[in-house]
Order: C-alpha cells, then structure tokens, then sequence
C-alpha cells in the first residue's frame, strides 16, 4: 500500500489526536466497519506524537485495553467538555422527538409524514406528544426517565 506522508507542527498533531479521541468516542456505541483502521491511525498518530512532539503533552503508551499508542488524559479532560456537550444535546433535542414518535406510532399507526402533514388533528396529537416530552426534559433532564418492562 502506498503511504502518503504529511507534516504537523506539535499543536497541530495534538488537535488531530483530539478529532480523533472524538471520534472515537462516538464510534465506541457503534459497530464499524473500519474500526481496526481507525486504531491503526490512532497508533501512528499518537506514536508520532508521542515520539516527535513529547512536549505537547498530549500522547502516551496505550494500556492493555487501547492502542498501542493513545492520547494522554489531559486530552481526554480537554475533549470532556465536548463530550458532555453531546450528551445534553442528544437528551434535549433528539430524544424527545424519538419518545413522542414512539408514543404517537403506537397511538395511530406507522403513517407517513405527508399524512400527518395534512390532518391537523393528527399534526396537533404529535405536536403535543413533542411538547410534553420537550417541558419534561427541560424541567427534570433524565430524573423521571424509567425503564419499565411490560407484563
């Protein structure tokens, strides 16, 4: 395979291994296609790093769970911010919507959105779902949130 080299200045390889930390937290949930090559270019990232740009302070040796070469913590403390930052966006602005599709779907039927669209008693039934579940999250977050198995 062909390698194609590129050139960063230590704060520019320390940003990339932050995108790539990113990254990787996302794709943690998720089963990927790619994902050894992602540890790959994380290894050589965080390798080079840690081998050319040691002051940065921003990449160390893996441990037996993670790549051979890996961020540091103060990296990882720098990205939690960001982390946080999804995760509050996912609970207020997605998972509303999901639970009061959820809820509607099992009310009316799977209906397409046109028809919904079009019949004001259905749109309002859905408008109202979103809005509940919408005051819910912003007044109590997750508090209320329960899982409960039916019987």
């Amino acid at each position: 395979m062909k390698e194609i080299t590129l050139s960063f200045s230590p704060d520019e390889l320390r940003e990339l291994a932050k995108q790539l930390y990113l990254a990787s937290y996302f794709l943690i949930a998720c089963d990927y296609d790619n994902e050894s090559m992602v540890n790959d270019i994380m290894t050589k990232v965080c390798a080079t790093g840690f081998a050319e740009a040691f002051e940065t302070d921003g990449f160390r040796q893996g441990g037996p769970t993670e790549t051979i070469f890996t961020v540091s913590k103060e990296i990882s403390e720098e990205c939690e911010p960001l982390v946080e930052l999804y995760e509050d966006d996912a609970v207020q602005e997605h998972l509303p919507y999901a639970l009061a599709d959820r809820d509607f779907f099992e009310q009316y039927g799977l209906l397409e959105p046109e028809v919904i669209l079009k019949d004001p008693s259905l749109l309002a039934a859905l408008q109202n779902l979103q809005a509940k579940y919408v005051k819910e999250f912003e007044t109590y977050g997750i508090t209320h949130l329960r899982i409960e198995q039916k019987r």
